[in-house]
């Protein structure tokens, strides 16, 4: 009964309001740090200790674009806006949760494959904001009301005679969203934020994303370019092209024709961004997309046709993924490490690989590493970095030794926070980049000692990349101070004689010097394309030595004069080789984006605010900080789970801006007065997270002359342990109570007499355990069908039941009182599953769930092995035990990916088949002779879709069939029924799938 209760009014409300308690989405707490609070004229900022400078900028930089980002949208915040900082983790992003009028930002800045660089917070802050600012504009309905969602449910049927109705086997939401904007348009106007600003503009890297996908006609298309769930590159494509029609919307068309299409999407029954663009632009958004994509393709092709002829780009060596970076020569030119994440969907999934140059043959090293990797003088050894959980789950960035003879891995640091790491010649030494506050500087580890010593002192936001040791005493390195591009510096190892030895208006990066001391190597975009350069170290001269069509990155060059370098395509970042170097002529490789006139900031000198200097920091007073709580979040809901019997309800949550408490709750009722109603509470600030969940739930049903109400209640109060990111525990004590009451009518005389009594029939008592894990690789198809990786859940309960046996008369009162039989039983329950890659999309997906319970129980806490979650050819109450087997196994395959195709305010993703097979069932006698199997096969078809844009749905429909007929007494009726050897059918359309 506790299992049908849960899905009927605890899944199905939190998950059709985008709320989770699973494992991965279960946050980390940090009681360890201390918050303070400034408070602007707009905003207030929070932050932690270690983040004060980055605290004081963010105020700064919030007061600066505060007028123009609202001047330019004509709206305006209903009340001040919260900035969270942090930097309890090696992680760079910004979050704008702009329903709750909060935006988070990570204080360390983003060094991204795929992007140039630009001042971290002047870009994040505005980027965020002018999320905040541009939605909040085209909202529909107020900011407390997100989305209102319309929801129906239909039971099974079959049931037991001591409850109202079946096991749900239907199950439907659909949100009706408060906002309704493309991914393209909602990352377009955070990166355009406002003409004139200049801290974020159309770079190089951007450019090379547009101009290779253009040339090859793999630009993606207007619908794919309103939702993400791609790859890393799909992703990043949805940004960069919806940056760069935005800034063709505004250079062609006004900048404030940016400001009119995001209020036109404000009209209530606006449900897709075409609508929008035909009232503000006068074109419909296919219309807009040909002709800027016309418009690129001229201009992008008469620019690379002069190249075509001179293209010097090596010889393709490692193409497989779309993340190939870092490669490095071993000191004996004879092998290449690289970066790479071959067989993944993502850039951060990485492994070192080495490859033999000769045969080609590359061997995984290590996964998981994050940045850079370096050789030991003797060819023996690799130094790389990556990720390091600590206390309270901060996750920081060390130093790891690996030894390719012993196959062994060593941890070097312990939460220093040190990438990048570079050997130096002598085998003594390990240069790294540190960072704190926002802020990088270098360090130097001892390799005999294990000791770390910072050698720069940079305090204000620069940004260090690529440090190489030049010789036994010199470092270079690449240096992006805040404005401008990077630059190409060199410093003493004892932190003596900084000096920039290239500096000019292009982005120079990726030094890599000469073995044999006479050349300097680089990347370049001083022709409009990033190429490799060398820089003469005797007499200052530069050369260019590749031209290619795409980007040219993170030179390595051996002993014998053959250069390495990442060479990016229109899918992805590749590596490539050139056995020999020469000079190039860079006239053949001038090159001139079609959007140079906007690259300068004062193509729109409207709001030009670029002279600032955040080295100099306001001294801004800050105070402890003291939970301020967010309005309630109202999200109303209709509901039929009853045939003509509609629900109205709500759902509301509300938070403090730190997460410290959050609640979260709904409510529905109907005019026969059944009513469903829950409430969340959890306490962030220990670890672990406590919490209370208290579920109410009414129900009233008619037979004849007889009226039926049953009332559900329970609580469940105790703490989650957040294990590690794949692993939660949850101890907590549950209570529950279940209440009937009968009214009959009957007649006496002429007058009708109703007789009412009321008992409870159950009260329970129980202390859990439950261990929840799930660790399947992350993936584009990982929901619809995943291919590697498991998960698993396991619970037990000590619980004291008590159960209705009859009633008797009580000798004071003369009233009929309970009597109850007591059950003291231990039980324990779980599932695992399993995933395994098939041919092509293919995946395999095995399956088991087990329960026992240790001693004679009533019927009514029995296990249940059918419906919509167990064995699908039987219903939920159709196989009843004190013990459950279920084994699965299901084979998935596509049948259309891709398919982005829309429909209203649907578009529709991946479609996936599934086929089935089943045996199990719930027994009550010893051993497995006990079992009688029950098989069911069945298929199911699996479909992704996004509402809206930015909803991720989920819809599924099974049909499944009993294969072995099987015959059930209930003791209710007297009467023996069947199941099996009928199909049966279930339905959903949810934010996920259930199995």
């Amino acid at each position: 009964m506790k299992r049908a209760i849960f899905l009927i009014t605890i899944f199905l409300s939190l998950a059709m309001t985008g709320y989770s308690q699973s494992v991965e989405y279960t946050p980390y707490n940090h009681p360890e740090l201390e918050w303070r609070t400034i408070e602007t004229e707009h905003f207030y900022v929070h932050f932690h200790q270690g983040t004060s400078r980055t605290a004081a900028i963010v105020a700064k930089i919030a007061e600066d674009i505060y007028q123009p980002i609202t001047d330019l949208y004509q709206y305006t915040p209903d009340t001040k806006v919260h900035f969270v900082v942090r930097d309890h983790d090696d992680n760079a992003n910004g979050a704008a949760f702009y329903y709750g009028n909060k935006i988070e930002i990570w204080a360390p800045p983003a060094d991204f494959l795929l992007r140039s660089d630009h001042d971290w917070l002047r870009n994040v802050v505005s980027h965020e904001f002018s999320h905040m600012i541009s939605l909040g504009a085209m909202r529909k309905m107020p900011r407390q009301i997100p989305a209102i969602y319309f929801q129906w449910m239909a039971f099974e049927p079959e049931k037991r005679q001591d409850v109202l109705h079946g096991y749900p086997n239907r199950l439907f939401s659909v949100p009706y969203a408060g906002t309704v904007v493309p991914m393209w348009f909602a990352e377009g106007m955070a990166q355009f934020q406002r003409a004139g600003f200049g801290y974020d503009t159309w770079d190089a890297h951007r450019d090379m994303l547009l101009r290779t996908a253009a040339l090859k006609d793999e630009l993606l298309s207007i619908n794919e370019m309103g939702v993400f769930g791609k790859n890393s590159l799909g992703n990043e494509r949805t940004y960069c092209q919806g940056y760069a029609l935005t800034l063709y919307i505004s250079y062609k068309y006004g900048e404030e024709k940016v400001r009119d299409l995001a209020r036109a999407m404000k009209a209530p029954l606006r449900l897709s961004f075409s609508g929008a663009a035909k009232q503000a632009l006068g074109l419909s958004d296919s219309e807009l997309y040909n002709e800027w994509t016309e418009w690129l393709s001229r201009g992008y092709q008469a620019e690379i046709d002069s190249m075509q002829s001179n293209l010097v780009e090596g010889e393709l060596i490692q193409s497989e993924g779309i993340g190939n970076v870092y490669p490095i020569w071993s000191p004996d030119s004879s092998r290449i490490a690289f970066l790479s994440n071959e067989g993944e969907d993502y850039l951060s999934l990485r492994s070192v690989y080495v490859m033999d140059v000769k045969t080609k043959k590359k061997v995984l090293i290590k996964g998981g590493v994050s940045s850079s990797v370096t050789w030991s003088p003797d060819s023996k050894k690799l130094i790389y970095s990556r990720h390091k959980a600590y206390k309270q789950g901060s996750s920081y960035f060390d130093l790891f030794l690996y030894d390719l003879q012993a196959k062994k891995e060593t941890q070097l640091t312990h939460g220093s926070r040190a990438r990048l790491p570079h050997w130096s010649p002598d085998g003594t030494r390990i240069v790294s980049v540190t960072e704190t506050g926002g802020t990088s500087n270098l360090a130097l580890l001892d390799v005999e000692t294990k000791s770390l010593k910072t050698i720069t002192a940079f305090e204000n936001g620069e940004q260090i990349t690529s440090p190489k040791w030049m010789d036994n005493e010199t470092l270079v390195f690449a240096l992006f101070s805040g404005k401008g591009e990077r630059d190409i510096a060199t410093i003493k190892a004892d932190g003596s004689d900084f000096k920039y030895l290239i500096k000019t208006e292009q982005d120079e990066r990726d030094p890599a010097p000469d073995p044999n001391g006479e050349w300097l190597y680089f990347s370049s975009n001083k022709t409009g394309i990033f190429n490799i350069y060398r820089y003469h170290l005797s007499d200052s001269t530069t050369e260019m030595v590749s031209n290619v069509s795409g980007g040219a990155f993170m030179p390595a060059v051996n002993k014998n004069g053959q250069l390495v370098f990442a060479r990016f395509e229109s899918d992805g970042y590749k590596i490539a080789l050139l056995d020999s170097v020469r000079a190039l002529d860079e006239e053949t490789a001038r090159y001139t984006s079609p959007y140079s006139v906007c690259r300068n900031k004062h193509c729109f000198p409207k709001w030009d605010i670029s002279a600032y200097d955040d080295t100099v920091i306001p001294k801004y007073e800050s105070k402890p900080y003291r939970p301020i709580y967010s309005k309630f979040s109202i999200m109303p809901r209709f509901m039929v789970d009853y045939p003509g019997k509609p629900k109205v309800g709500a759902y509301v949550m509300s938070s403090d801006f730190m997460d410290i408490i959050n609640v979260f709750g709904g409510f529905a009722a109907n005019q026969q007065k059944d009513t469903d109603g829950f409430l969340m509470l959890t306490y962030n600030q220990l670890y672990p997270s406590l919490f209370a969940e208290l579920y109410h739930i009414r129900r009233h049903s008619t037979e004849e002359d007889r009226e039926y109400a049953i009332t559900f209640m329970g609580a469940d109060i105790g703490a989650d342990w957040k294990i590690n990111p794949n692993n939660l525990l949850r101890t907590a004590y549950q209570f529950s109570r279940y209440d009937g009451k009968q009214t009959i009518s009957g007649k006496s005389g002429y007058n009708t007499v109703d007789v009412s009594y009321g008992y409870t029939y159950h009260l329970g008592n129980a202390l859990q355990l439950k261990w929840l894990n799930r660790s399947i690789p992350p993936a584009i198809l990982s929901d619809i069908a995943p291919r590697r990786g498991f998960m698993f859940d396991v619970e037990a309960l000590f619980a004291a039941q008590r159960f209705i046996d009859d009633f008797k008369i009580d000798e004071d009162y003369g009233t009929l009182v309970e009597v109850y039989s007591k059950y003291k039983y231990f039980q324990i329950s779980g599932e695992y599953r399993r995933y395994f890659p098939a041919l092509f999309n293919h995946s395999i997906m095995t399956r088991m769930k087990f329960g026992y319970i240790d001693r004679k129980i009533d019927d009514f806490y029995y296990f249940y092995a059918g419906g919509m979650d167990g064995l699908k050819g039987y219903p939920f109450y159709g196989i009843e035990g004190r013990k459950l087997v279920h084994l699965e196994m299901a084979y998935r395959f596509p049948i259309w990916t891709n398919i982005e195709k829309r429909l209203l305010f649907l578009q529709f993703d991946d479609l996936f088949a599934s086929l089935y097979g089943q045996v199990g069932d719930a027994f009550l006698g010893d051993g497995f002779d006990a079992l009688s199997w029950k098989r069911s096969v069945g298929a199911q078809l699996r479909l992704s879709l996004f509402e809206f844009y930015g909803y991720p749905m989920r819809f599924f429909a099974d049909g499944a069939y009993g294969l072995d007929e099987i015959k059930a007494y209930d003791s209710f009726t007297e009467e023996e029924r069947s199941y099996g050897k009928e199909w049966r059918f279930y339905f959903g359309l949810l934010f996920d799938f259930l199995d």
